[in-house]
């Protein structure tokens, strides 16, 4: 008599059938699916029978979600290959959409519409990672909703506006008044990794062909810069380039998320370099040195410096393997050390070069973020809201240069768009990938591939700290699939993640307190939508105005700092500004003051010593939804005030009356 083993705990050893046992668990898990997948199958259908976009973009974009239900591992390939070329092809189409996006969103929709019943064997992510996952995208949602409950009360001719066009144009919106399209991204990096990660259990080859596929639109990605960099480019994209200077990048407008996604790449291809052999290697090889071109051409110091980081720890990684753990880390970290010293001394020198344009901008940018934080410290300003509220926490320098901008510093935008809750859930999120690649590489030390997309995610995410490549769609989707990828190769394998409370859906406790929270977090959404509207805070560091004097006629006026500025209420259709420049020190100085609005180029008028008015027209307003408009200045020369003993010298620009509007 023959004794079979017993199949292991949650695999059945009976033969698959045509129609799979539908258990309860499996059958929430599809309607689970089918959920999610309703917003996406809603969006791509719109998007399909749309009369403004061309049937061969409309095609190939159901194509894609045809193959993901079909064939989703093939399906992840070619939005691996062709996401960061969306920005290339809408342009090259003349179709006004986000290419890229909808790529994704096809992607997403076919797969989730695909029954999932059969339990898989394969490495499970820990739950503080799925945990953290779902924590960002509840956080997320419940922003958007915050935003588009708020906008139904005070604007609602823009929150019906908005709604129409989130069902019929979504892939067409230029503004974002409910944070959608950004949260979106977010939540959109994090499905592809997750598809990612389920793929890779049923078809392990992916761990190899992923790769591929991105070394792929690597090369295609410095071609297009190439080409760009000897003239020859679509007149869109010349006409941006002329705007950037002597740093190419076909790809994308943002030469610094550019260079965010090559040195993601260079290290990958380092890594399946070192691990291949023959021909494969060779290929390899030539993947490296175009994400090395590219890089270049980017000239992005931060991309270059993080590249430069990364990879000499790995290089010492790999060459002390047999060295005692202590020397190991202690040669690592002076070596982090050194290079990192090295890259903030020069950061520093460039930062207070007078000649360079964006001499302290840094630290300006930190400040803003900070000030957004202090203003909602919890859950943030909204979701997608950085951009569009940033005028009423800039300073005067970064106004006068930018009009509104982002927070130059992801993990930055995230605390002050989702607040420190939302901070937590992101690096949680972070960390828990961490720390199990640290594991796995002191498991697994010699494991080339592992070591080149961790280097690589680690770049990229050190980038995230002097920059935001995860706010552009065509180098954030490379990232999440190849984040998705390092998940699967660090995470321990489990026959069936209930076995183990560290593995898959984690301890009903955590459940439990889990849901707590979700609920929490949505029943707290009638309160925040309440929430007083942010007026201006007038303090000197964000409008760059001494305090009010009396002049010996009896005028009020206020000094301005070299960068000054002046909010009015509403939407006027133009403002009057009184200025002066009185005699200084040295007698009359000739005095010229620029003028802007929403970082549009200036206008200039000479001031003298007399009294003169600035009539200054407001053009349509770039941010509707604040209420105020924001006039900025800049006074050229400066001069000295001598005040009173005992206090140091004020360096003040003109004197500035009272603005009147309409």
């Amino acid at each position: 008599m023959t004794v079979r083993a017993a199949p292991p705990r949650g695999v059945s050893d009976r033969p698959a059938s045509l129609i799979p046992h539908m258990s309860a668990p499996h059958v929430v898990r599809a309607l689970g699916r089918l959920a999610l997948a309703a917003v996406p199958l809603w969006l791509i259908g719109s998007f399909a029978t749309s009369s403004t976009i061309a049937p061969s973009i409309r095609a190939v974009i159901v194509a894609v979600s045809v193959l993901a239900l079909i064939a989703p591992a093939e399906g992840l390939l070619v939005v691996a290959l062709l996401t960061p070329f969306g920005d290339l092809v809408a342009i090259g189409m003349m179709a006004p959409l986000r290419f890229a996006e909808a790529l994704v969103v096809a992607f997403l929709a076919g797969w989730l519409l695909r029954p999932a019943f059969r339990r898989t064997i394969g490495p499970s992510p820990p739950a503080t990672i799925t945990y953290s996952a779902w924590g960002v995208a509840a956080i997320v949602l419940a922003s958007s909703a915050v935003q588009a409950l708020q906008l139904r009360a005070t604007a609602p001719g823009i929150w019906s506006t908005g709604v129409w066009m989130l069902s019929h144009t979504y892939f067409e919106i230029i503004g974002d008044p409910f944070g959608v399209v950004t949260g979106a991204r977010l939540l959109e990096g994090i499905g592809l990794s997750a598809a990612a990660i389920a793929l890779l259990r049923t078809k392990p080859m992916l761990a190899n062909w992923i790769p591929e596929a991105l070394g792929i639109g690597c090369v295609l990605a410095t071609i297009s810069s190439l080409l760009l960099w000897q003239g020859i480019a679509f007149p869109a994209i010349l006409a941006r380039h002329a705007l950037i200077g002597s740093r190419f990048s076909a790809l994308v407008g943002d030469v610094n998320a550019a260079g965010s996604y090559f040195a993601l790449l260079l290290c990958m291809a380092a890594g399946m370099f070192a691990r291949e052999r023959g021909s494969k290697r060779m290929a390899w090889a030539a993947v490296g040195a175009s994400a090395l071109i590219g890089l270049w051409l980017s000239a992005s110091r931060s991309a270059t410096a993080a590249a430069v980081v990364v990879i000499a720890t790995a290089v010492i990684w790999v060459a002390t393997r047999h060295v005692s753990r202590v020397r190991r880390l202690g040669l690592i970290v002076i070596a982090m050390a050194a290079i990192l010293v090295a890259t903030l001394a020069q950061e520093r020198r460039i930062e207070n070069d007078p000649l360079y344009r964006g001499a302290g901008f840094r630290t300006q940018f930190a400040g803003t973020g900070y000030r957004m934080i202090r203003a909602r410290p919890w859950f943030g300003i909204g979701i997608g809201q950085y951009y569009p509220t940033s005028p009423l926490f800039l300073t005067p320098q970064l106004a006068w240069a930018y009009g509104g901008e982002n927070a130059h510093d992801y993990f930055l935008q995230v605390a002050a768009e989702i607040g420190l809750v939302g901070l937590v859930a992101w690096v949680g999120l972070v960390a828990g990938i961490g720390g199990l690649v640290a594991r796995a590489l002191v498991r697994a030390p010699g494991d080339d591939r592992l070591i080149g997309l961790a280097a690589g995610v680690t770049a990229f995410l050190l980038t995230c700290i002097t920059g935001h490549p995860l706010l552009v769609s065509e180098v954030a989707y490379p990232f999440w699939i190849a984040a998705g990828l390092l998940v699967v190769l660090v995470s321990p394998v489990a026959l069936d993640a209930r076995a183990n409370p560290q593995l898959g859906r984690g301890s009903t406790t955590l459940r439990i307190v889990f849901a707590a929270g979700v609920a929490l977090l949505f029943v707290s959404l009638p309160l925040r939508a309440h929430e007083a509207p942010f007026h201006v805070r007038h303090t000197r560091e964000i409008e760059g105005l001494y305090g009010w004097e009396d002049g010996p006629d009896g005028r009020r006026y206020r000094w301005t700092e070299p960068f000054a500025s002046v909010f009015v209420e509403g939407n006027p259709p133009w403002v009057v500004i009184p200025v002066r420049a009185p005699v200084g020190e040295r007698g009359y100085v000739p005095t010229e003051v620029s003028v802007s609005v929403d970082g549009d180029k200036a206008r200039r008028w000479p001031v003298g010593y007399e009294w003169r008015t600035i009539r200054v027209e407001l053009p349509p307003t770039k941010f509707p939804v604040l209420g105020f408009r924001r006039i900025n200045i800049r006074t050229e020369p400066t001069r000295r005030l001598a005040d009173p003993p005992g206090t140091s010298a004020r360096v003040v620009g003109v004197q500035m009356g009272e603005p009147v509007v309409p």
